[in-house]
C-alpha cells in the first residue's frame, strides 16, 4: 500500500461524487456497505457489488442532518436498519475527510454519515483500517492509519485471535 495525501485522496473519490447509493446494508456489528455506480457480475459468494463499493468498519457512525442525529452504529438494530433505508437511492454529493484521524463525512444531499475511528494507531500491534472504499479502477483507497490506496481487493478475511490486521490481509503492497 502506498500512503496518499488528502488531495491525491479527493482526485480518487471525485468520479464517485453525484452516484446513488444503493444495496446500503449493515454488515456484522456496526460494519456497514454502500453500493454505487453500475452493478459488477456477482462474487464467489453470488453478492452483487457496485462499480464502486464503500465498507465502513472498526469505526463508530452516526447518520445525521444539519439539525438532528438519526441514529448512531450502536442504536437498537430496528432503528440502525430503518435509518440506513434513508441512504437508498440517494446521490453522495461530497466526501469530507479530517486529519490527524481520518473521521469522514460522507454527504447524501444533507444527510450525513459521520465515521468516527475507534482504535488508535500503531503499527507494532497491528492496525485496523475504519473504512475502504474500491474505486471504479478496481483499486481500493483505506483510511486506517492513513490514507492509502493498494491495488484490487484480494478475497481473504482474517480470521482468529493471531489474524493479521485486515489491510495486510486483503491487500497486495504496491511497488
Amino acid at each position: 500500500m502506498s500512503s496518499i495525501d488528502l488531495s491525491a485522496a479527493r482526485q480518487r473519490i471525485d468520479p464517485l461524487l453525484g452516484q446513488r447509493a444503493w444495496n446500503v446494508r449493515r454488515g456484522v456489528g456496526s460494519f456497514v456497505t454502500i453500493e454505487f455506480g453500475r452493478p459488477l457480475p456477482p462474487d464467489a459468494r453470488g453478492n452483487v457489488h457496485g462499480e464502486y463499493h464503500l465498507w465502513i468498519m472498526m469505526a463508530a457512525w452516526r447518520l445525521e442532518t444539519a439539525d438532528r442525529v438519526i441514529v448512531g452504529s450502536e442504536d437498537q438494530d430496528q432503528h440502525i436498519e430503518q435509518a440506513l433505508a434513508r441512504l437508498e437511492g440517494r446521490r453522495l454529493t461530497e466526501v469530507l475527510i479530517r486529519p490527524p484521524a481520518l473521521e469522514t463525512r460522507f454527504d447524501f444531499a444533507g444527510l450525513g454519515l459521520e465515521t468516527f475511528p475507534i482504535h488508535r494507531r500503531d503499527p507494532e500491534e497491528g492496525e485496523y483500517d475504519h473504512w475502504l472504499l474500491r474505486l471504479g479502477d478496481g483499486d481500493v483507497l483505506v483510511a486506517g492509519s492513513a490514507l492509502t490506496t493498494a491495488p484490487r481487493l484480494r478475497a481473504a478475511r482474517p480470521t482468529g485471535r493471531s489474524a493479521k490486521p485486515w489491510s495486510a490481509r486483503i491487500f497486495r503492497k504496491l511497488g
